[in-house]
């Protein structure tokens, strides 16, 4: 598909669709977003994600901007169930209600479904069915250098044995993002996934954007502008997912290593990025869908770790 377009095709279409044809044990759908809020347009793409029958949710942190935590845990429990599995982490607008959001994320890093360990909705290292998620927190906490999340990347790759790993935190650098976003996080964080082989997923910026294929970040080196990505250590994208909700911004920053980006330019308020990971071809496809339930766009992940 390429490019930033908002138009989907019918093969996007048809692709989604066919995904709920496949034996739903050997299929794990991640939906991720970031940037929620506690509006009508946040519940409604709840409700999507749900129709889409996603198994797990990443939130990529600031999550309701009304310092209501409880609230925010209820929208999300009301919707998608009370056991169903979600693992969040902090953004700069949660830290006003610090310990109440700790508190709701400590409780859902303990769901049966999950195989959790470090400090919950800062650091932690979640196996979701064989599929390892990092979460950290660069440039959240003022008193904390990057490079505590990079090292703390670093340790929970170093043994990993997991086909499918994917990086979550909030923050961005300039460049990975399409809005007006400074340099926040260090290319660190960004470069210890890529060496590992690790899916990158942020916030912070109302936008959706999906990198080409990078073998080096803070350059953009392209390694690929095929949709299909062969995922290796060495070899990555970025996936900024802020559509979860509570605004939508217009294009501010662009540049030749995105492959498709949606915002309040292309017509898209809310949406989540999915990715249906098949644990019998080591292959994922991946879709972004708005809250009124249309794909603006697909590709494929092939991981080769």
């Amino acid at each position: 598909m390429g490019g930033c377009g908002s138009s989907p095709t019918q093969v996007s279409l048809d692709q989604t669709k066919n995904l709920h044809t496949l034996s739903s044990d050997r299929i794990v759908k991640i939906a991720m977003i970031g940037d929620q809020g506690l509006g009508e347009k946040s519940r409604k793409l709840l409700r999507v994600i749900k129709r889409q029958n996603a198994d797990l949710l990443l939130i990529n942190g600031d999550f309701d901007y009304k310092n209501d935590p409880y609230g925010w845990e209820r929208m999300n429990r009301d919707i998608l169930g009370e056991d169903f599995p979600i693992i969040a982490v902090l953004g700069n607008h949660d830290l006003p209600q610090y310990d109440a959001y700790k508190d709701i994320i400590t409780r859902w890093n303990n769901n049966p479904q999950l195989d959790c360990k470090g400090d919950p909705g800062v650091r932690s290292d979640c196996t979701f069915k064989g599929i390892q998620i990092v979460s950290s927190s660069p440039g959240i906490f003022p008193d904390q250098s990057s490079e505590i999340d990079q090292n703390y990347i670093h340790n929970a790759f170093a043994q990993s044995t997991s086909p499918w790993r994917i990086c979550q935190w909030h923050k961005t650098m300039h460049d990975m993002q399409t809005g007006t976003k400074e340099d926040e996080t260090g290319w660190g964080v960004y470069e210890e996934c890529r060496e590992n082989g690790a899916i990158i997923t942020t916030g912070h910026e109302h936008a959706y954007a999906r990198s080409y294929l990078l073998s080096d970040i803070p350059n953009k080196q392209v390694a690929s502008f095929s949709d299909i990505y062969d995922i290796e250590k060495g070899k990555s994208l970025v996936l900024l997912s802020g559509l979860g909700g509570l605004s939508s911004r217009h294009l501010r920053h662009d540049g030749y290593w995105w492959a498709h980006k949606e915002n309040l330019d292309t017509g898209t308020d809310a949406g989540a990025l999915i990715c249906a990971f098949n644990l019998d071809n080591r292959q994922s496809s991946c879709y972004f869908i708005d809250e009124n339930g249309e794909t603006k766009d697909s590709f494929t992940l092939r991981t080769h770790l």
